[in-house]
């Protein structure tokens, strides 16, 4: 099996060690894309997924690795974007960045702020209770956006009762 895509103009990739890299020039994003059955052959405007092997979960691994390629492609061309929304009833909650961490702080009347860790790569923007997650790699950013979502988890309170939190409200598919 083989599935061959087009590297686009202006677009440059190269596979070294297991790691596959594209960039538009100005941005880059790398992606580990390694399996002993699969080989990935890049040319001069066109990047090959390949196998020998006609069996079913060798050839959904190149599947996976092509639309793994065509990801990396998008968030170069446009962003990968996130929204997520801090909800709160009683305890007014205040969200925010600082350095590499968003913080939350008076969530659910806590006295000891909540952090949750930006990856590398990944633009975080406040604006009250809306968060805005973007990057051009679509990893790092549902990473980032799952990392915020999980900071707000209440425990074994009643969720139908307590319904404070940050969620995601949209999102890459």
């Amino acid at each position: 099996m083989q599935i061959t895509k087009d590297i686009p103009e202006d677009f440059q990739a190269k596979y070294e060690g297991g790691i596959l890299t594209v960039s538009d020039g100005s941005q880059e994003v790398e992606k580990k894309l390694e399996h002993a059955q699969i080989d990935i052959d890049v040319q001069d405007d066109e990047i090959v997924f390949s196998t020998d092997r006609d069996k079913a979960n060798i050839e959904s691994i190149v599947k996976t690795f092509s639309r793994h390629y065509d990801n990396m492609i998008e968030g170069l061309e446009e962003e990968h974007v996130y929204r997520l929304k801090g909800v709160y009833a009683h305890f007014p909650m205040t969200i925010k960045t600082q350095g590499d961490k968003l913080v939350v702080e008076n969530f659910m009347g806590e006295r000891k702020p909540r952090e949750a860790e930006i990856m590398d790569g990944v633009d975080v923007q406040v604006d009250g209770e809306e968060i805005t997650v973007s990057g051009p790699d679509k990893d790092k950013v549902s990473q980032t956006a799952a990392r915020i979502e999980q900071l707000s988890k209440k425990g074994n309170r009643d969720p139908r009762t307590f319904q404070d939190g940050i969620y995601i409200v949209e999102g890459d598919q």
